[in-house]
Formats: C-alpha cells, sequence, structure tokens
C-alpha cells in the first residue's frame, strides 16, 4: 500500500473511526461521505465499538507475500458492541481455540511488513477477552 492511500485512511484504520448517519441513525464502516442506506449527507464521525463477538471465522493458509509469515492465521467477521460488522484478524488465540460468538477486543497491531520499502503498516486486530 503506498504511504498516500494510508495517510488518506488513517481515520480508518488507525483510529477505527466509521460514520452515524443523523437522519436515519445507521452506523457504518468504514469512514463515507454519504450514508450507504438512505444516501443523506447529514453524516458525522463515529468512534467505533472496540468490544465484539466472533459471527464467523475461517483459517487463512496461502496469502500475498508480505503476510505469509504470518500464516496460518484466523481471520473473522466481528459484530461490534454497537452493531457494526467488520473484518479482522484474531491474534493471540490458538487455531484450535477460536469459535463463533467468542467475545473478543479490537487491539492495534502490526497488519504488515514491506520488505522491499521498508514500510510497516499498522491497524487493528482482535483479542479474545
Amino acid at each position: 500500500m503506498e504511504p498516500p492511500k494510508i495517510w488518506r485512511e488513517k481515520r480508518g484504520k488507525y483510529l477505527a473511526m466509521g460514520v452515524e448517519c443523523l437522519d436515519c441513525m445507521i452506523k457504518q464502516f468504514p469512514f463515507t461521505e454519504n450514508c450507504s442506506k438512505c444516501g443523506s449527507e447529514n453524516v458525522k464521525e463515529y468512534k467505533l465499538a472496540t468490544t465484539g463477538k466472533v459471527l464467523h471465522f475461517s483459517t487463512v493458509t496461502q496469502t500475498t507475500d508480505e503476510m505469509m509469515g504470518s500464516t496460518p492465521y484466523l481471520i473473522a467477521i466481528i459484530e461490534l458492541d454497537d452493531g457494526v460488522k467488520v473484518t479482522g484478524q484474531i491474534v493471540d488465540c490458538n487455531l484450535n481455540e477460536a469459535k463463533e460468538s467468542m467475545n473478543v477486543r479490537m487491539v492495534f497491531r502490526v497488519l504488515a511488513r514491506n520488505g522491499s520499502e521498508g514500510l510497516i503498516r499498522y491497524g487493528y486486530k482482535f483479542a479474545p477477552i
């Protein structure tokens, strides 16, 4: 990922900011200028909940070159306590201990390292509570 793109996406990736529509009251992620439900531009930034539960998960065994050192790993759809659904990696959990409905919390970790440029990308992942 290019550094300018990282900078543009920093509110969602680093601060876990979404958007709340002030017309239909839906909360969504990632941040957008318009509500995806009603199309309203009457939106405000919203700090996502930092805890939730695993809805579904899968084990990843093949991935991009920059992530190969991390395989196998768990990827999940998480329903946050505010109802927003996000996708994220489950960390600090053995592969055979993961289960649906497991409670998790958002943690800030290294997402990937780009060996050729030396760029390290950070963002949120999820750890069992």
